[in-house]
C-alpha cells in the first residue's frame, strides 16, 4: 500500500465515523471489514518485511563440520523465486467495495439533506405559527371545520363534556 493510502487510513478517526454512521448498520460493517482487513494486511507486511534476511552460509560452513549439508541447503536457497501473485482481483474487489460504500454514503448524504430540509421547513412553520393564545374560534375552524360538526352532534346528543378530558386533566376542586 502507498504511504498516502496509509497515511489516510491512519488518520481516520473510527469511533467518530462509527458514532455518525450508527444507524446505517451495513456501511459500518463494511468500513470495520476494511479496516480489519487493512489491519491484518499491515501486519502482515512488516513480519514479511522483518523476516527478510540474508543467511550467512559463510558463517555455518565455519561453525558446522557436515559443510556439505550447508552446500545444499545454499544451493535450494538460490533456486528459490519469489512467486509474483496477480493482485487484479483483489483490486477488482476493492474497487466494488468502494463504489459500494460511495453509493450508500452518497444515498445517506441524500437522506440526511432531505431529513434537514424537512426539519427547517418545521422550524420555520413554528417560528411563523401564532401563538396559542391569539387564536380564535374562527381560526379553529378554519384549520379543522370537523370540529364545527363534531360540537354540533355533541350538543345535540346532550353532551357537554368530551370524553377523556377527566382522566388528562383532573378536577383540582374541593369535595
Amino acid at each position: 500500500m502507498s504511504t498516502v493510502g496509509r497515511k489516510f487510513l491512519t488518520s481516520i478517526n473510527w469511533p467518530v465515523v462509527n458514532s455518525v454512521l450508527s444507524k446505517h448498520t451495513e456501511i459500518t460493517k463494511s468500513l470495520g471489514a476494511f479496516r480489519k482487513g487493512y489491519e491484518e494486511a499491515e501486519r502482515q507486511l512488516t513480519q514479511l518485511q522483518e523476516a527478510d534476511r540474508p543467511l550467512d552460509f559463510d558463517h555455518y560452513r565455519r561453525i558446522l563440520k557436515n559443510t556439505d549439508i550447508v552446500d545444499k541447503l545454499e544451493k535450494i536457497a538460490k533456486s528459490q523465486k519469489i512467486a509474483k501473485v496477480d493482485l487484479a482481483d483483489q483490486l477488482k474487489t476493492i474497487a466494488a467495495f468502494e463504489a459500494k460504500a460511495v453509493t450508500s454514503a452518497e444515498k445517506y448524504v441524500k437522506e440526511t439533506q432531505a431529513s434537514l430540509t424537512d426539519l427547517n421547513e418545521t422550524v420555520k412553520n413554528i417560528e411563523q405559527a401564532r401563538p396559542v393564545t391569539q387564536l380564535t374560534v374562527d381560526d379553529v375552524v378554519k384549520a379543522k371545520p370537523e370540529v364545527v360538526q363534531r360540537t354540533e352532534e355533541m350538543v345535540k346528543k346532550g353532551q357537554f363534556t368530551v370524553d377523556g378530558y377527566d382522566e388528562k386533566f383532573p378536577n383540582l376542586s374541593l369535595m
